[in-house]
């Protein structure tokens, strides 16, 4: 009924660069049996991101919101889902490049609006199937 503090992690397997990535969550990099040297070839992080409670929840809808020009609110969900990014991750162990070496990312709204689309997507999306109760779990219970 109450949700604890313990953090969830989330685990991407991802390769290349530029413009387009490809990315796995941890089961199903491992059920893809890639042999040593194609795993060689993949990055992997490791994102610590919180369990969503009634009152995360609730801000991070809330922050989604926005007025358009007649005054209405209207729920905006690119905005959800940059913030849902923004609120979730609690520490990673990405690196950035900084001058001619790589540090430790913070994070951040600049650093987070800097993620590749296919990899916010893949940290969204597992983080859902993590966290979301869905139809044969639900008929287990």
């Amino acid at each position: 009924m109450f949700i604890d503090d313990d953090l969830i992690d989330v685990v991407l397997f991802y390769k290349g660069g530029g413009k387009h990535y490809t990315v796995f969550g941890e089961e199903e990099f491992k059920s893809n049996n890639y042999s040593e040297d194609e795993v060689k070839t993949f990055n992997k992080v490791t994102i610590k991101v919180k369990q969503l409670t009634w009152g995360l929840y609730n801000a991070i809808q809330e922050s989604a919101m926005v007025v358009d020009q007649l005054g209405n609110r209207k729920w905006n969900y690119k905005m959800y889902k940059e913030n849902k990014l923004k609120h979730i991750i609690c520490s990673w162990d990405a690196k950035i490049k900084s001058g001619d070496k790589m540090i430790d990312a913070p994070i951040n709204a600049d650093v987070i609006a800097k993620l590749s689309p296919e990899i916010a997507e893949a940290i969204l999306n597992l983080y859902d199937d993590l966290t979301l109760v869905d139809e044969a779990e639900e008929k287990k219970s």
